[in-house]
């Protein structure tokens, strides 16, 4: 079988570097490329470029498209090589993914035709288990519930029913809705049927928007829960966006993924806005408390 990953960089070659010189070595992977989402660090790209190598590229987006644009990037450059991949894997560079989590992905979408997606669950530096490894797949009611502190509380019992618990990952296998997009294996001719990712989302809700696509042709994804990777977690998101630019571009994320995959209806939609505004009332106390917490 023909393998490939994409990584997605943006003002992260330390971690980028440090995964490439790691991954290079496994021989299941016949070709990796990594993206420089047009970083803004001086000389970023020229750093990266010294990791070229037969089956090493490294290419730079002309924009910072967001998560989406630059993988797809990546993806269609992968086309436009020629080879007929049977998997790709999807990664952050702020990552530690060993051999035996690649071969378990590309042994498991290779024996099940209704499988288009598998990862291992997500760890953290420490080696705990990330809450957000997967979920279920964020309907109008769940997403209603989940956007802010006040409705997870006052319907608790309904937003921990819309997420996976312990038992759930004890089990060796566990068929999902959504694994993280901080690393998971796709078929890729499935990924191409489906068109990729979806550009008009720049950060958020893009692993959501990818399950929509692919129970509406009738494929599953699943979490390895013998298996896992660690995210280290980066804080270049938080370095170059603050908590309210984030909520801004969440915001529009959730909006856009709602209307157009889930066909909220207008009184849905004027809920969500009046959502919104109290999330941004509540960032006004949560920040403080954050940053003091972090002291």
């Amino acid at each position: 079988m023909k393998t490939a990953i994409v990584i997605l960089n943006y003002n992260s070659k330390k971690d980028t570097i440090r995964y490439v010189n790691q991954i290079r070595t496994y021989e299941i992977l016949d070709t990796i490329i990594v993206v420089d989402n047009n970083s803004s660090n001086l000389n970023e790209f020229e750093e990266l470029e010294k990791l070229k190598a037969n089956n090493i590229y490294v290419i730079k987006s002309d924009k910072n498209g967001g998560y989406s644009y630059g993988n797809n990037l990546g993806l269609k450059f992968l086309e436009n090589l020629g080879n007929d991949y049977d998997f790709v894997a999807i990664s952050n560079p702020d990552v530690e993914v060993k051999k035996e989590a690649f071969e378990r992905c590309f042994e498991e979408l290779a024996n099940d035709d209704k499988l288009a997606v598998c990862a291992p669950i997500m760890l953290d530096g420490n080696g705990n288990h990330i809450r957000r490894s997967s979920w279920k797949i964020r309907t109008p009611k769940l997403d209603m519930i989940n956007s802010t502190r006040l409705n997870q509380a006052l319907f608790y019992k309904t937003f921990k029913n819309g997420e996976y618990n312990e038992n759930d990952f004890k089990n060796k296998k566990l068929e999902v809705d959504c694994v993280s997009g901080a690393f998971f294996v796709i078929k890729y001719n499935v990924f191409k049927q489906i068109g990729f990712f979806d550009e008009n989302v720049f950060l958020f809700y893009e692993e959501d928007i990818l399950a929509s696509k692919l129970k509406k042709i009738g494929l599953k994804e699943m979490s390895l829960n013998t298996i896992n990777f660690k995210h280290f977690e980066s804080q270049t998101i938080k370095k170059v966006m603050n908590y309210y630019n984030k909520m801004k571009i969440l915001q529009k994320s959730k909006m856009y993924y709602q209307k157009t995959y889930n066909n909220i209806s207008n009184f849905q939609i004027v809920i969500f806005t009046i959502i919104n505004y109290w999330r941004k009332f509540e960032l006004l106390f949560e920040i403080p408390i954050r940053k003091f917490l972090k002291k």
